[in-house]
Parts: structure tokens; C-alpha cells; sequence
């Protein structure tokens, strides 16, 4: 899909870093041959004060031109860019054109890889993880942006308070957002100090736990683990942030237990039924929990923190049939 409002929210170029008539562009995030995990920002500095336009090709598709060269632009942003990205999964193949009228002065290429949700374990190895906030890189954001903020500032619950709700609010435009994020708690979770910058100081349950304790109670409880859960990697299947789906996982249910699972799609599951097809996975009504509207998926069996019994049936029984007369009682 090809990035789209090319000229969107565009932070303010520091005047230790004054532009040249005609310098090679820079991408500041990401960077080329880097891995993104969300789409984000698309930012490059210009370095040119001759400029009028650029034009940015995604994936061999072109977007229209868009103007930097006026007054009011150079006034505002000098020479700094900010897209907001939509990127497609799997590789990105970015182009750049600068123009001074129709000519085109320069150009540059870059390729980005984009891996959502739990999907980093598919990386090519020339792709890199890419950090934004280091020493360098802030330096170009502070003539507009706050970026050494206070821990109340980090938990300010005022949007216009709160220095990472400015640049990172488009994470929060989902329909399930994690409580602390939901109320810019930031520092809940990240610390304000540290290296790399604002990093997590613990990962997986060891921070989870720290609030969600009755559900580190409740696995203990367990004869049997789902093994992510017992390795502590909540992060293989929710998102600390939010996400589209219901408890902030990856993915829809059933595609994020596929995604380890797989070969249970290219089987029949369970039984045999009418038609020669496996037990349902998904487009009826869960017999389990009809007052919640909830749709059949891997769930309405499969309770995937633990269970007392080897499948982690949700019943807790041994016997697969008292599993199926939960549904099928008659």
C-alpha cells in the first residue's frame, strides 16, 4: 500500500544541523535494511534548501508529488520529513526523488522489512532491528519535542502533557488498548533512563506479573502450561499496547494459535463430520458461550495459559467426551 498524507506532522530541524544548498538525503527512521514491528513514521532529513518537491515510490507504485519548497514550509519545517507510514508485510522497497522545479536533483533507495505481530522469527537475517532513540537521531527532534522527559511526565494522563503521546498516539487508535497505555502511563512500563532509551528494564511475565499477579496465581495452579506462558513470553501472543483484537493479542484467535500450530489447518480436527469436513473452527456461534456472542474458535476448547489436563481442555476434564457434552448435551 503506498504511504499515504506525505505531509503529515513534521518535526522542526535544530539549528546546530542548518541545511546545504544540495547534500545527500538523509533516512533517519528506519533506517535502511532495518525490521519495523508497526507502522509508524517515515522520516528522512532533506538536506537541501533549493528544493521544491520530492515524489516517493512504495513497492513500484508512485505517489503524487508533494510540495517543500514554499515559505511557509521552510518556515515550519526547514528541511526535515515526516510520512506517516503504511507499509506492507514483508519487504517495502522505498525510492525518494528530489526536485528543484522539474528537474531532479537527487535520489535515493532503501528497503525496509516489515514484520507485524508475532512475525519476527520470519526475518531475513539482512534485516536489523532499528532504535530511535539515540543521542544522534534525537538531536534533529528537540527544537520541537521534549525527548528527555521527566517520569511524571511520562505519566501524565494530559495528552498535551504527556512528550510520547505527541509522536506515539497512533498506537492507541485500536478497539482494544492495554490499561496503562490507554491512560499514557508510560512510565509504568518504560523507564525513563537506561540503555537502549526508554526501554523496558524486565520483559514477558517478569513485568507483566507485576500487575496482572492473580494470573501468575492462577498459572501456578496449573498441572499443565501452555509453553510460551511457562517460558514467560506474554509478548509471543499479546501486544503491551493494543491491538484489533479482544485481550490485545497478535492476531485473530485462531490465525495467532495457527501461526504455531499450523499443521492443525491442513487437517481434519477432531472427528469427521456431515460433509467429510473436521470439527469447526470458526463461523458458528460458541454452543459454550452463547450469552457472550462469541464465535467458535481455538479458545472455546483451549484454554491457552494452562489447563489440569495434557490439551488444556477449558473444563479441566481428562475424558474428551465430557469436553464435547459442554456443547452437545442431549
Amino acid at each position: 500500500m503506498i504511504l499515504k498524507r506525505l505531509c503529515i506532522y513534521i518535526s522542526l530541524l535544530t539549528t546546530a544541523y542548518a541545511s546545504v544548498a544540495f547534500g545527500a538525503m538523509e533516512f533517519i527512521y528506519p533506517s535502511p535494511n532495518a525490521v519495523v514491528t508497526s507502522s509508524g513514521h517515515f522520516i528522512f532529513k532533506l538536506n537541501s534548501t533549493e528544493l521544491t518537491s520530492i515524489r516517493i515510490t512504495h513497492n513500484g507504485l508512485a505517489g503524487d508529488p508533494v510540495e517543500v519548497g514554499s515559505p511557509e514550509y521552510r518556515k515550519l519545517f526547514q528541511d526535515m520529513f515526516i510520512a506517516q507510514s503504511l507499509w506492507d508485510t514483508g519487504v517495502n522497497k522505498l525510492a525518494v526523488e528530489l526536485f528543484n522545479g522539474v528537474q531532479k536533483i537527487e535520489s535515493a533507495e532503501m528497503s525496509v522489512y516489515y514484520a507485524p505481530g508475532n512475525n519476527s522469527r520470519k526475518v531475513p537475517p539482512e534485516y536489523l532491528p532499528i532504535l530511535m532513540h539515540t543521542e544522534e537521531k534525537e538531536r534533529l527532534c528537540l527544537s520541537c519535542h521534549n525527548m528527555n522527559p521527566t517520569p511524571g511526565q511520562m505519566n501524565s494522563s494530559v495528552e498535551k502533557n504527556n512528550p510520547c503521546f505527541i509522536c506515539h498516539k497512533k498506537m492507541l487508535a485500536v478497539k482494544y488498548v492495554h490499561g496503562p497505555a490507554g491512560t499514557y502511563s508510560c512510565g509504568y512500563c518504560h523507564a525513563s533512563k537506561g540503555s537502549p532509551k526508554h526501554s523496558v528494564p524486565k520483559r514477558g511475565s517478569d513485568l507483566c506479573y507485576e500487575c496482572h499477579s492473580d494470573m501468575a496465581v492462577q498459572i501456578k495452579k496449573k498441572k499443565f502450561i501452555h509453553g510460551p506462558v511457562e517460558a514467560g513470553m506474554c509478548e509471543s501472543c499479546h501486544d503491551s499496547h493494543g491491538t484489533q483484537n479482544e485481550s490485545q493479542l497478535l492476531m485473530a484467535t485462531n490465525d495467532l494459535c495457527l501461526s504455531c500450530h499450523e499443521h492443525i489447518s491442513k487437517q481434519k480436527h477432531v472427528v469427521t463430520v456431515s460433509g467429510g469436513q473436521g470439527h469447526p473452527l470458526s463461523g458458528k456461534d460458541d454452543p459454550s458461550k452463547k450469552a457472550s456472542g462469541r464465535k467458535m474458535s481455538c479458545i472455546s476448547c483451549h484454554n491457552p495459559h494452562g489447563s489440569d489436563v495434557r490439551y488444556f481442555f477449558v473444563n479441566n476434564a481428562e475424558s474428551r467426551m465430557n469436553l464435547c457434552q459442554m456443547c452437545h448435551n442431549k
